[in-house]
């Protein structure tokens, strides 16, 4: 019956949400982290299978155990101690586009299919502030925050650097906001760093995303790749 459940929600969502303009972020309820994935702070179910490569760092900038624990339609975290800054890789798989919606197959599996892509994004979530943070973490593609995002304030900038294969990547758009269409963004120089004007409080959603042709690949056409990073301010 969950499963029956879990296919109804999932095919709803297919039918009517673009995944490539997801946003994903970690949300603290008691003494979990939830994995969130979805719009304006709200989460649509996905595969807990998604969340991969997840670090946690404590106060003093110390890398700590955590545990990806699986639940119907999405993941939950279990750090060993509490944390200031959580980061994973969430990764989608194969998707394509058709008259019926989306579906997350690979276009081998699929029939009349409009758009076929694999989709990964980068997530970082800074709770307290540490000079490392102002490091990249060694994924392939992250935003690194030059100073501490948690003391701006509404109209001030934020210094980042954009990493990708662990290179400066110049020539990308940042957006806050979650990156969405209408909103203009500030692209990166050849040092890949770009400063972004925080324009409200509340979560702050950074983001950036790339794509690339894939050559010869059975399964998808494109690759969507996207990197955030999500903080409060007041």
């Amino acid at each position: 019956m969950k499963k029956v459940l879990f296919l109804g929600v999932i095919l709803t969502l297919l039918t009517v949400s673009p995944l490539f303009a997801h946003d994903t972020w970690v949300a603290q309820e008691g003494d979990a982290l939830a994995v969130m994935w979805g719009h304006d702070g709200k989460s649509d179910p996905y595969k807990p299978t998604f969340v991969k490569n997840v670090k946690a760092f404590d106060a003093a900038g110390q890398d700590v155990g955590v545990t990806i624990k699986p639940e119907e339609t999405r993941a939950v975290l279990a750090p060993a101690k509490a944390t200031a800054l959580v980061a994973l890789l969430f990764e989608t798989g194969a998707w394509v586009k058709t008259p019926e919606g989306y579906k997350n197959v690979s276009k081998r599996e699929a029939k009349d299919v409009l758009e076929s892509w694999k989709g990964s994004a980068h997530n970082k979530n800074i709770w307290q502030w540490h000079d490392n943070f102002a490091k990249p973490l060694g994924y392939k593609f992250e935003i690194v925050p030059l100073k501490n995002p948690l003391t701006l304030k509404v109209g001030e900038s934020l210094p980042v650097q954009v990493i990708y294969d662990g290179k400066p990547k110049e020539g990308l758009e940042v957006k806050a906001g979650g990156g969405h269409a209408d909103q203009k963004g500030v692209m990166t120089d050849k040092d890949g760093k770009a400063n972004v004007t925080i324009n409200q409080g509340g979560m702050q959603v950074i983001k950036t995303s790339l794509r690339t042709p894939l050559q010869n690949d059975p399964d998808a056409d494109l690759l969507r790749e996207s990197t955030n990073i999500v903080f409060q301010i007041k």
